[in-house]
Parts: structure tokens; sequence; C-alpha cells
């Protein structure tokens, strides 16, 4: 008969557990992050520029793509999620939006402006669910006041 030795059943124990969690890890998970990915033209092989957005909210929810026309100063720009209001100083930028259908806000087109790109070429991903570390808080904390995702 032959013995298992103690040294020989913990490597083979820590080898299963070792595989146990390498398999667990490589499951996928759901994250929820929207992601915005963005590559200049001067970082492409065919020096075109690519933009994309990718949203964690749901599966095939209605968007709108539309054109925010340039406003002249003294443009009210303000946050139904909190007192935040701006009039501008400044003729403010066209610019393309890809928005949540007013469908599913009551009809409102003012809803989640997620993604665009302004007239002079500067491009924005938006609504991105506010998490932070401690370090990140303290530097920049949230407040009541501020622009909430909505807007």
């Amino acid at each position: 008969m032959r013995k298992t030795r103690p040294v020989n059943a913990l490597k083979k124990l820590g080898i299963g557990l070792a595989f146990g969690a390498a398999t667990i890890m490589s499951m996928p998970t759901s994250a929820l992050a929207c992601t915005q990915m963005y590559m200049g033209k001067n970082l492409t092989a065919d020096n075109n520029t690519y933009y994309g957005r990718a949203e964690d909210f749901g599966p095939r929810y209605l968007k709108h793509f539309g054109i925010e026309p340039s406003h002249a100063p003294g443009y009210t720009y303000g946050s139904d999620e909190s007192g935040f209001s701006y009039r501008s100083t400044k003729t403010t930028y066209r610019y393309s939006y890809v928005r949540d259908h007013p469908s599913q806000w009551h009809g409102r087109y003012d809803a989640y402006s997620e993604a665009g790109i302004n007239e002079k070429g500067v491009s924005c991903s938006a609504t991105l669910t506010t998490n932070m570390n401690d370090k990140a808080a303290k530097a920049d904390p949230l407040t009541d006041t501020g622009i909430g995702e909505y807007s």
C-alpha cells in the first residue's frame, strides 16, 4: 500500500484551490459602468476618428439623436435634480447629442444627454454614475446643488 505524503497532499490542495479561484475569476460578470471610447485620427492607421459609448442601463433602450443649436449670451441652463442654474455670458456652441428618447421621460426632450460632439470637435460622454473613493471625494465632494445625472 502506498502512503500519501503530507507535502504532496498540501500541494494538490493548493493547486486545486488556485484552479478554483482562477475559474471563478474568469467567469463573465456584469459591470455597472457607462464607458466612453475615443480615438483621434493620429491614433488610428486610417487617420479616422472613432467615438463610441456603451451603456449599462438596460438592453435595447431607445435613443434619440439631435442637434442643439447655438444660444446667444443670456441663455439659462438649469438642472431639474437640484437648484443649479447658470446664465451664459457668451454664445454657446452648437452640438450633436444622443439622449434617452422622450417617450421614456414623460415627453421631455432634455433627459440624459449621454454623448455628443460640439462644432469645435470637442466630444463628451456624460450621465456617468457618480462613485468615487475617499481620496477623490475629499478633493471634489458631492453637493446637493450641482448638476445631476439627468441633466
